[in-house]
């Protein structure tokens, strides 16, 4: 039996930038490279909205922020080019 012939990868490390990054969750180093921003900015975008939080109360940790939440910022940040 055959097997179906592996695609060609960009880079382990960079991924194309036309194929859209589907992961569950992603923490804010990388919205802050996929929003080519800082990530005090990805802090100021996400204030307000569900994150997934590994800290205890109080405590400084871990943030991830699911699939929905970036794609809801993303939708409100585009603009029509005329």
């Amino acid at each position: 039996m055959a097997t179906a012939p592996k695609l060609a990868t960009v880079g382990a490390e960079q991924a194309s930038p036309l194929i859209p990054d589907l992961r569950p969750f992603f923490s804010i180093r990388d919205l802050a490279e996929r929003w080519r921003c800082a990530r005090a900015s990805v802090y100021n975008q996400i204030r307000g909205e569900k994150v997934l939080d590994f800290a205890m109360n109080g405590r400084k940790g871990h943030k991830v922020v699911p699939l929905e939440v970036v794609l809801k910022i993303e939708r409100a940040r585009m603009r029509v080019l005329r």
